[in-house]
Parts: structure tokens; C-alpha cells; sequence
């Protein structure tokens, strides 16, 4: 079934590609341009980035502002997946602006970001307290890091895929429980956790591409790469959210 849920969620994306350009394609440029925008002006070293910092220099205020935008585009693109998909809501040029819903789901989004900020606590410390016995007395670190993410990612993005079920649901309508997918998802952990793999070993694998055909990071063909990787991740992940949404509290079947 997880294998199913991933695939269904690709599909939903490369099956319909003039469809997921529509929704997403103008919105996604303009967050790059901001993205270059604002990176023009930062060195792309760590001294830099602590020179500008001890010397009080550091542009916050674009910065922030960077981020606000960001945020917004990327709540109108997945409104308006969620909406195109389960709703059949065309776009123009770009989807509806709702920012009713986008608020709406930014909201759910926070409250699920809270939920797990006390779980995120308890595992990182069990998490580093392992990494640290792991090192003690000139082990490998490399072993420690990974152990360290996977007791720290796993259970964090199963429990936050399985409340984001709902999700979808917020770029619908008002007063989605923020408690439903939850309760939809019950008895469904390990498909849930099938779907965390996946996803995680996806973007792995199209991070290790990037980091194997381009050595300069900031050149333009990396930069092209890199704005193709994030849309691809961007849209299959809200893929995946809306298919166990259509699956588990909608009752739709995956085909």
C-alpha cells in the first residue's frame, strides 16, 4: 500500500504535468527570484556569513521579508494543488488567490508544528545522548549522525504525515478537526511509515544526483537543478498528502 500511495502521488504530478505547471509553474519562478534576489547580496561561505554576523551587517530585514514571500507563494501553490486535485478547480495563469484558505492552512500547519515540537524535544535529546555514546573514545561520527536522523526523522515525519493528513481538507474549507487525519490514519502507521521511507529515500536520491553531475554548487546549470528539485519535491510531497487526504478521510480508492 505505501508503494501504491507514492506512486499514485507521482503519478498525480507527472501524469498531469501541464496541470502541475499551471498551478505551480509562475508562482515557483517568482520564489526563485526572490531567492536569487536575496542570496545575491550573501556570501556563500560560512567566515562570510560570520563576518557579516559580528559586524551587525547581516540584511535581517530583507532576509525576513525574503521568507514572508516565500511563505505566502509557496501557501498559494499548495492551495491551489490541493484544490485542482481534489476539486478539479482549474487555474489561469496562476490558481485562485484564497487567502482565506491560505491562512486557513497555515494555521493548521502551525498548530500540527506545535503538536510536535514536544516530541521533537524528547528524541532529540534520546537521540543525542546515543550519538554521544557512540563517539565517546574516538568512534566514527558519520554512524552517530545517521543514527542520530533516523531516531530524530522517522517517528517526527510519521506522526507529522498522519496529523497532515487533514491538511488538504484546510485548503477546502473551514474548521477541518486538526485531530482528523489522526484519527482517519488509525491503524495505518506502518503504510504511513512505508510512505515516510519512500519519500525520504526520494529526495536522497535526487539530492545525490545533484551533488554527482554538479561540482559548483552556485553555478547556473547547479541553480537550474537545484529550482527543478525543490519544485519535484514540492509537488510530489502535497501529492502525498492529498492522496491519503482523498484516500483515508474522503474514502476515495488509489488506482
Amino acid at each position: 500500500m505505501s508503494f501504491r500511495i507514492f506512486l499514485h502521488s507521482f503519478r498525480q504530478v507527472f501524469g498531469n504535468l501541464s496541470g502541475a505547471l499551471k498551478v505551480s509553474g509562475v508562482l515557483m519562478l517568482v520564489q526563485f527570484a526572490v531567492f536569487l534576489t536575496i542570496g545575491r547580496s550573501m556570501p556563500t561561505d560560512e567566515a562570510g556569513m560570520r563576518q557579516l554576523m559580528m559586524q551587525g551587517e547581516m540584511p535581517w530585514g530583507r532576509i525576513f521579508l525574503g521568507g514572508l514571500v516565500t511563505t505566502v507563494l509557496w501557501l498559494w501553490i499548495v492551495v491551489g494543488w490541493h484544490r485542482y486535485i481534489l476539486l478539479n478547480e482549474q487555474p489561469r495563469l496562476v490558481p485562485a488567490f484564497r487567502p482565506d484558505r491560505m491562512l486557513g492552512y497555515f494555521g493548521k500547519s502551525l498548530l500540527v508544528g506545535l503538536i510536535l515540537l514536544p516530541l521533537a524535544l524528547i528524541l532529540g535529546f534520546v537521540a543525542g545522548s546515543i550519538a554521544s555514546g557512540m563517539v565517546q573514545g574516538g568512534g566514527n561520527v558519520i554512524p552517530a549522525l545517521v543514527a542520530m536522523g533516523l531516531i530524530v526523522y522517522v517517528p517526527l515525519a510519521v506522526v507529522a504525515m498522519r496529523l497532515g493528513t487533514m491538511l488538504p481538507g484546510a485548503a477546502l474549507e473551514p474548521g477541518v478537526p486538526v485531530f482528523s487525519g489522526w484519527e482517519a490514519t488509525r491503524g495505518a502507521t506502518f503504510t504511513i511509515l512505508g510512505v515516510v521511507v519512500l519519500t525520504g529515500g526520494f529526495a536522497l536520491l535526487l539530492e545525490f544526483v545533484g551533488m554527482r553531475i554538479f561540482g559548483e554548487p552556485v553555478s547556473g546549470p547547479a541553480l537550474v537543478y537545484e529550482l527543478v528539485k525543490q519544485w519535484i519535491i514540492a509537488l510530489v510531497g502535497a501529492s502525498i498528502l492529498t492522496t491519503l487526504y482523498g484516500h483515508y478521510i474522503e474514502k476515495r480508492p488509489i488506482v
